[in-house]
């Protein structure tokens, strides 16, 4: 009889645990794949929320620039043109600039998405708040909650799942315009929109009549040209804001029977230096003998000056025209002996544009110049002084004594981001 041995079959164990590990490791690569998707997504987020801040500030900023405007020096500023205006350029702002590749595709309302108002100290804090007014408004807000997902396929994957607003970046950004302006301070990079020109103040001795007092304070100057903000251009007509004449030295005569002087920031009077800083600005360094900076205070700043215009300095002004650019006043003149140059006591900033020049018979230059409406960054603001906390409307606050002593400038702003 023949034995037969029974042989034992054995399987592996993994083969019986194979419907188990593949489950597994399906769920294993979800939860990978859900984590380098909320990464993604988190990155993603960054960097729209970086690009919807930054256009969202340049779109704030290109409104407040419109509340600075030549229609505070009427009569009657109309503020609701003045806001319409702000309107506009912020949509015009957010056309020109993308998020992710895209418009940012919000529509800015005023009232709405778009604010206007005041930024007012809170007593308790010491912060300043803002206030929503159409009154005199100086101050413009912007608030985007929920922006689009700017095809984010996370985003809109993770929404559906979560029931959630993931992947919307939305911004609050405000900025501001403040008046209380006493110096320039150029930035490495960045110049003061300045011309190197001093205009007589005033006459006590009644020479000069071509003076700011009496021809842009007390409005007794002509009004025969106005300057058009859409084309950029200056035409005959009147637009309810005076000029004054600017003569320089004519060819017999002394400094003391101009009325402009050219002020020498490092120039010494060279043309083309001088012809430089009319077109460009004043530089870190054309202020290095002032330390940077040029600040009045209560007291005048001497600075050296010439009553003579060049020809190259003249056409330099003509391309200049309708351009609104920082100038200086001046109370008096000091003319340096054995020099047609002297020092001109300068004591406070000014804005204007240049709407005429031309060459007189006696060889001087004249300039038709318009008070004008400027913004800048490159400017030295005053500390604010401590105020009490006012509860109420920003229509219903009147300035009191105290508001009245700071001291203000109508024609120069300072605009900046305040939130």
């Amino acid at each position: 009889m023949k034995r037969f041995q029974r042989t034992h079959i054995t399987r592996p164990q993994h083969v019986g645990r194979r419907g188990v590990i593949t489950p597994l490791a399906a769920m294993v690569l979800l939860a990978v794949m859900v984590g380098i998707a909320l990464i993604v997504n988190r990155l993603w987020l960054d960097a729209a929320t970086l690009e919807v801040t930054t256009c969202i500030e340049t779109a704030v900023l290109a409104a407040g620039h419109e509340l600075a405007s030549d229609e505070l020096l009427k009569e009657n500023p109309d503020y609701n043109k003045l806001m319409t205006r702000a309107e506009k350029s912020a949509n015009r702002a957010l056309k020109l600039n993308t998020v992710a590749g895209q418009r940012i595709g919000i529509q800015l309302t005023k009232g709405d998405n778009l604010l206007f108002g005041k930024t007012v100290p809170v007593a308790e804090t010491g912060e300043r708040q803002f206030l929503q007014t159409d009154h005199e408004p100086l101050s413009v807000q912007i608030k985007t909650d929920h922006a689009s997902r700017l095809n984010n396929p996370v985003a809109e994957l993770l929404s559906e799942v979560t029931r959630t607003n993931l992947g919307t970046p939305g911004t609050q950004i405000e900025a501001s315009i403040d008046n209380h302006v006493i110096g320039i301070r150029p930035f490495e990079n960045v110049a003061v929109p300045a011309f190197p020109l001093a205009i007589l103040k005033d006459d006590p001795t009644g020479k000069h009549t071509e003076t700011w007092e009496l021809q842009i304070i007390q409005k007794k100057g002509s009004d025969e040209y106005q300057f058009d903000p859409k084309t950029g251009k200056v035409t005959r007509g009147s637009d309810g804001i005076p000029e004054i004449k600017l003569t320089g030295k004519p060819r017999r005569g002394d400094i003391a029977d101009a009325n402009m002087q050219i002020l020498d920031f490092g120039s010494k009077f060279h043309s083309e230096a001088v012809v430089r800083q009319i077109l460009a600005g004043l530089t870190k360094q054309n202020l290095k003998q002032f330390h940077g900076e040029l600040v009045f205070n209560a007291q005048p700043v001497e600075i050296k000056c010439s009553p003579n215009i060049e020809n190259d300095e003249q056409n330099a002004f003509k391309d200049m025209l309708g351009q609104c650019r920082i100038c200086f006043l001046y109370n008096k003149v000091n003319a340096t002996p054995r020099s047609y140059n002297g020092i001109a006591d300068c004591t406070k900033l000014v804005a204007g544009r240049i709407m005429a020049v031309k060459r007189l018979e006696n060889q001087a230059c004249e300039i038709i110049l318009q008070p004008g409406v400027i913004t800048s960054r490159a400017v030295v603001l005053a500390k604010p002084k401590p105020t009490e906390n006012v509860n109420a409307s920003a229509s219903n606050t009147k300035p009191t004594a105290d508001d009245k002593k700071q001291s203000t400038n109508k024609y120069i702003y300072k605009l900046y981001l305040t939130q």
